[in-house]
């Protein structure tokens, strides 16, 4: 009888284990607002509002990509994670960001509205917020950002890679 309760013991902790394994898929950036335009793509830029960065030829750098879609649009999760719901007065506005893990996160800003809260835990392709334009923005749009240890890096490149 202890050696069955043992076992079973050890099959339930197995199970819980396995459910608390980060998914490693990773949703391409068409993914993120269906229908949505890519209107300033991730690298160097002449806009003098965004990040300065002495390695661009015009010393500054647009650290994601700008997707524009319709007010109130659907955002989705391109990878699994825990969420970081904020607002950033001086750039993204309400924004979700999603620890994927202890190096990397995604963000996406100048979200209407947020579908999600911080803590909450999400998948590939869940609902996150609506698009927006609060923050430093000009109309609605998503602006995705994947950080890799602090490093802004391509999201169309990112996400395309496993």
């Amino acid at each position: 009888m202890r050696l069955l309760a043992m076992v079973a013991s050890g099959v339930v902790l197995m199970l819980v284990a396995a459910t608390q394994v980060p998914s490693h898929l990773r949703l391409p950036v068409s993914a993120v607002v269906l229908d949505g335009k890519v209107t300033q793509p991730f690298g160097c830029t002449s806009l003098l509002l965004e990040p300065f960065d002495r390695d661009c030829p015009t010393h500054h750098i647009h650290t994601g990509i700008d997707l524009a879609a319709p007010l109130g649009s659907p955002v989705y999760s391109a990878t699994a994670g825990r969420v970081i719901a904020g607002y950033d007065a001086d750039g993204a506005g309400d924004y979700v960001k999603v620890v994927v893990d202890a190096h990397t996160w995604v963000l996406y800003g100048h979200l209407s509205a947020f579908r999600v809260a911080s803590g909450d835990l999400v998948a590939p392709g869940q609902l996150i917020g609506l698009v927006g334009a609060t923050g430093l923005a000009t109309g609605p749009h998503v602006h995705l950002q994947v950080d890799v240890d602090r490093v802004p890096v391509d999201p169309a490149w990112f996400l395309s890679s496993s």
